[in-house]
């Protein structure tokens, strides 16, 4: 484990100069329109060795650069790490400033979805889910999206996606998180995958808006429609393999794009 984290490290190195040195290898650097022009996972670490995105490689801390543009970073401590590739940016309660949106994992107590910001010239927590509750529990985020037509953001990620395979609903408005519903049966990752955005919300063809879901085989797209905070299958399409890839919706907007193993394909949206 320890010559994979040396390695790690060597591979970040390569990146460029300065800060560029403490990203995390494999992670994704996350654009902004709003009061964060950048934000980025830090501090590579084998202190937690759940390694369920094919290693045992996580972050300790998060980093952003600011629109006017100084750089600020967040440590964790020792019994925490973001077990995650990327530190999400979206303004969820319309204020017009971002928040962070990433996988805070306690060493003991399991993952949790946490939402941060830049407050007062540094980064603070603004809310997170509880953890739940065991070492080896692993969420992963799904979409942002106001899925309900009502005007307020939906936060959407599965709870446990080997497992249990929950897909959960929450909302963040005036400094509160709150938990909107439940569903089981469905999963954004395949263990030991870097491939971490296997969702999509677009327009079905009656007008509604939809989440883009594969099911626990990942052979089939589910679209689920949220109402009356419940969400509701509307259709389930098979997709002719195991989708390995990202799921994203075409330029045209009719169709949903992914690949199984090598093959490219395609699907009409329902």
């Amino acid at each position: 484990m320890r010559r994979r984290l040396l390695a790690a490290l060597a591979a970040a190195a390569m990146l460029g100069p300065g800060v560029a040195q403490e990203r995390l290898p494999d992670g994704i650097v996350s654009t902004g329109n709003n009061d964060i022009a950048q934000a980025w996972l830090t501090q590579p670490t084998d202190r937690y060795a759940h390694g369920i995105l094919g290693d045992a490689i996580e972050a300790g801390g998060l980093m952003v650069k600011t629109r006017n543009g100084k750089t600020l970073e967040l440590v964790l401590p020792e019994k925490f790490v973001f077990e995650d590739r990327q530190a999400r940016l979206h303004d969820l309660d319309g204020d017009g400033r971002a928040e962070i949106i990433v996988v805070l994992t306690s060493v003991t107590k399991g993952g949790a979805l946490a939402f941060y910001g830049v407050r007062d010239g540094a980064i603070v927590k603004l809310a997170q889910t509880p953890h739940i509750g065991r070492s080896n529990r692993w969420i992963n985020p799904s979409e942002f999206a106001d899925l309900d037509g009502d005007g307020n953001i939906e936060i959407t990620a599965v709870w446990k996606p080997h497992l249990a395979r929950e897909l959960q609903a929450w909302r963040y408005a005036n400094g509160t998180l709150t938990h909107v519903t439940t569903i089981e049966g469905y999963s954004n990752h395949e263990i030991g995958s870097r491939v971490q955005d296997m969702s999509e919300v677009m327009k079905l063809s009656d007008g509604r808006t939809a989440l883009a879901i594969p099911t626990p085989g990942y052979d089939e797209i589910a679209f689920l429609v949220l109402k009356g905070e419940k969400f509701s299958e509307v259709a389930r399409v098979a997709v002719g393999g195991k989708i390995t890839s990202r799921i994203a919706t075409s330029k045209n907007g009719r169709r949903l794009e992914f690949a199984t193993g090598q093959k490219k394909r395609s699907i009409d949206i329902p």
